[in-house]
């Protein structure tokens, strides 16, 4: 698979498509370890819904806001160790992630997530000069941990994609679920953009639009 990394045409070639390319499991300590030897944890569906389960006990409608904050900076922290990676891997060392290929970069992150349960995502750049970017997930495995509860939770989702691209894009972004498959939709959709406009697409949202009306009336 040729792959366009640079705005000038430097051309890799690179593979990804099972779980162990990224992981590594320790039969003996019984632990589990990235590519980079960060160490990962198995999540299942039962410990994501006594996580939300739990954390709305504690502290009510704030559990979305700590979702949405802990997803951003494991988005950020992300990021910047995948930009690092990148750098090296395919920037000789000198090249960044900001001068390759944006769909390149934001799928090759993207693809572990992927092969570790989080879903598959489709990406959106066609509104960019409007400063948004739509993200629509299926799978998503806090949707599918929660199941039909008729309001959106993929908070942790909205704030990774925020931490993700406020790092990309060198500023801050903001990010919201529009769609979400716990609602009774088929998959989970994101408006990625500046707080204003993310502002904007919750006050709608909480007026009963859907989301393709949210993103006609942020691209109008």
């Amino acid at each position: 698979m040729a792959i366009n990394v640079a705005d000038g045409g430097i051309k890799n070639y690179h593979n990804y498509f099972v779980p162990e390319d990224f992981l590594s499991r320790d039969p003996r300590t019984r632990t589990i370890r990235l590519r980079d030897g960060q160490r990962g944890v198995y999540a299942s569906e039962d410990f994501i819904t006594s996580l939300h389960a739990g954390l709305d006990e504690e502290v009510g409608n704030a559990s979305n806001l700590i979702m949405y904050k802990s997803g951003y900076e494991w988005g950020v922290s992300d990021m910047k160790r995948f930009a690092e990676k990148m750098r090296h891997e395919f920037g000789g060392g000198k090249l960044d992630i900001w001068k390759m290929n944006r769909k390149f970069v934001l799928e090759s992150w993207w693809w572990p997530l992927t092969t570790e349960g989080w879903g598959a995502w489709a990406i959106d750049f066609s509104f960019e000069k409007q400063g948004m970017v739509f993200v629509t997930i299926k799978n998503s495995a806090v949707a599918k941990a929660m199941e039909q509860v008729g309001k959106p939770v993929c908070y942790m989702y909205a704030g990774m994609f925020a931490g993700v691209f406020s790092v990309f894009d060198r500023e801050e972004r903001g990010g919201i679920e529009v769609q979400c498959y716990s609602m009774g939709n088929d998959c989970c959709k994101f408006i990625i953009g500046s707080q204003k406009k993310v502002n904007a697409a919750e006050f709608w949202r909480r007026e009963g639009a859907s989301a393709k009306e949210i993103m006609e009336k942020l691209v109008d």
